[in-house]
């Protein structure tokens, strides 16, 4: 595949639009708009309606902290060179300092010290794994890749690339209750779609405990994974719908918003 079309029509040259991809404005930013990703499946997995939502939905003011933890790790465990790109404020959030910096860059670019502690103690863990260095020792890392599923763009970076297999680096609260936590989050999903992106034959999971620091290898049932093929379908099925009828769910969407701003004006 020489070229992708993305959502909205424009065409980009696939080794083009993937060195664009390692910058994150351009991945998370014009590609989380104009091509489809396991994210935006969670709306999908719901409803058409769902998903319109998800699109008019302004940025949360601020971000849950487990996915700015969450970041973090990855960044420290995975990419530890770019520690240099953050800026750490050794005070509060509620400091004169922190809000300053947050005003003039991205949030999620600024963390206060006591964060980068307590993260750096998970990553800590993660790095000094014996399993987890044998690992990464002929490993790619954070690798994109962009293609199409159902005759979709979709677009996904893997955290760990290694011949053929993906492993994905999750953060959790529990580990002993990962798998349910697996498909509650929709990572079943993420792993279906990952081996068609990738072309790879294997999904796996570097797990790590906040709490605990216990850091587990998991590899997931062939069951978990078709699973995650019925939600791939289920969420294009309803991306397919959208599609066909957008003048339908958009002006339905404003119509439903109008209503309840009228209704909580009285």
């Amino acid at each position: 595949m020489k070229s992708i079309t993305l959502l909205n029509k424009e065409i980009f040259n696939k080794e083009e639009i993937l060195v664009k991809m390692m910058d994150d404005t351009f991945y998370y930013g014009y590609l989380g708009k104009h091509a489809l990703s396991s994210s935006t499946c969670k709306s999908l997995l719901e409803s058409p309606e769902a998903y319109v939502e998800m699109l008019n939905k302004p940025p949360k003011e601020k971000e849950p902290q487990p996915f700015r933890d969450g970041r973090l790790i990855h960044l420290l465990s995975l990419e530890p060179h770019r520690i240099d790109e953050l800026t750490i404020i050794e005070s509060t959030k509620g400091s004169k300092a922190y809000k300053l910096a947050v005003e003039e860059q991205l949030p999620q670019t600024v963390y206060t010290l006591a964060e980068l502690t307590r993260c750096k103690a998970v990553a800590d863990s993660v790095l000094n794994n014996k399993d987890f260095s044998r690992l990464v020792k002929q490993a790619e890392f954070e690798v994109p890749e962009i293609g199409y599923y159902n005759g979709f763009p979709f677009r996904g970076k893997a955290d760990i690339l290694l011949q053929g297999v993906v492993v994905d680096l999750k953060t959790t609260s529990d580990i002993s209750n990962f798998k349910e936590s697996a498909l509650l989050y929709n990572y079943d999903l993420q792993a279906a779609l990952y081996l068609e992106l990738f072309g790879a034959f294997e999904f796996n999971y570097v797990v790590v405990d906040k709490k605990t620091k216990e850091v587990e290898f998991i590899t997931l049932s062939d069951e978990f994974i078709a699973g995650g093929y019925d939600k791939l379908k289920i969420a294009t099925d309803n991306y397919k719908k959208y599609i066909d009828n957008k003048e339908f769910y958009t002006e339905n969407y404003a119509r439903q918003t109008m209503q309840a701003t009228e209704l909580s004006s009285l």
